[in-house]
């Protein structure tokens, strides 16, 4: 069953980053954006290397890969080689605390 899972705090991830984590099964990284904070599997949807190893450019994140770009909002593919989203994941923020919804 899925449920919400105490991750980081807030002050974790620093503005303009990325952090993975490793929960049980579940591998997922952390955007913190100018847009604020999202949740994605950590696979980039073009070839199955983690995104987190990629980068933040304004508003999309870009796979070290192949160059794979998504939107930082939606996880929408932006630029080729990709064409499917990102994988998105729920996250709500509570007092400093960020949590994710996880299926582990």
């Amino acid at each position: 069953m899925a449920q919400f899972v105490r991750v980081a705090s807030v002050d974790d991830i620093q503005p303009g980053s990325m952090k993975p984590y490793d929960i049980g099964p579940d591998k997922f990284v952390i955007v913190h954006a100018d847009e604020g904070f999202f949740a994605y599997v950590d696979e980039c949807s073009h070839q199955a290397i983690p995104i987190s190893d990629g980068k933040l450019e304004q508003h999309e994140i870009i796979c070290r890969a192949h160059g794979a770009r998504f939107d930082v909002k939606s996880g929408a593919a932006t630029g080729p080689p990709a064409v499917a989203p990102l994988e998105k994941l729920e996250l709500k923020i509570e007092g400093n605390d960020i949590y994710v919804r996880l299926d582990g």
